[in-house]
């Protein structure tokens, strides 16, 4: 594989990271998301039952505060890039950033899942708008051409093409240690 500077795509993107979970790395998750094709919505940080893929608007240069070491026990330096426009057509939106009660006054039982809690008051303060979620109800299905596997490193990259003898379903890898400038 040749080294050489990489970059996310000029296309507008959303980004979507996972993590370690049970016996399996943020990277065997990553691969098991390449391999089925599809980002799996859940329920976990949604307030409701329905499940939502949660994805993130923030440009390349600040996903280095997001993957922050102290961070890493929300979020790993692997995952997936995706066509904004793409994921705008198949339903994802920006959340809803309130206070809940707030949101259960104005919206429907079966729209709450659109909302992230906002809570000034309480202490610490709750405010996660430097992320920039967008949801998408249920799953979303990739297409290789408009997907870009994001890993740490340029080992984790040729372990991403290992995997897959060569060819990721995706458009790509990225080591984000490149664009973050981190050796």
């Amino acid at each position: 594989m040749k080294r050489e500077r990489a970059a996310l795509p000029s296309l507008p993107t959303l980004t979507h990271f996972t993590r370690a979970s049970g016996t399996q790395s943020a990277l065997d998750n990553l691969v098991r998301i390449l391999s089925e094709g599809t980002l799996r919505g859940a329920t976990r940080m949604v307030r409701s039952a329905r499940k939502a893929v949660c994805l993130f608007d923030v440009p390349p240069a600040e996903l280095s505060g997001l993957l922050s070491r102290r961070n890493r026990r929300r979020y790993e330096p692997f995952g997936i890039a995706v066509d904004k426009r793409y994921a705008f057509e198949k339903g994802a939106r920006p959340v809803i950033y309130m206070p809940f009660r707030e949101a259960e006054a104005i919206l429907r039982p079966e729209e709450i899942w659109r909302v992230v809690s906002i809570d000034f008051e309480r202490k610490p303060p709750v405010d996660w708008t430097f992320e920039r979620e967008w949801r998408l109800l249920g799953d979303l299905p990739l297409v290789p051409e408009l997907s870009v596997a994001l890993v740490e490193t340029w080992r984790d990259a040729e372990e991403i093409f290992a995997r897959f003898e060569g060819e990721p379903p995706c458009a790509g890898v990225l080591p984000l240690n490149e664009i973050f400038d981190k050796p």
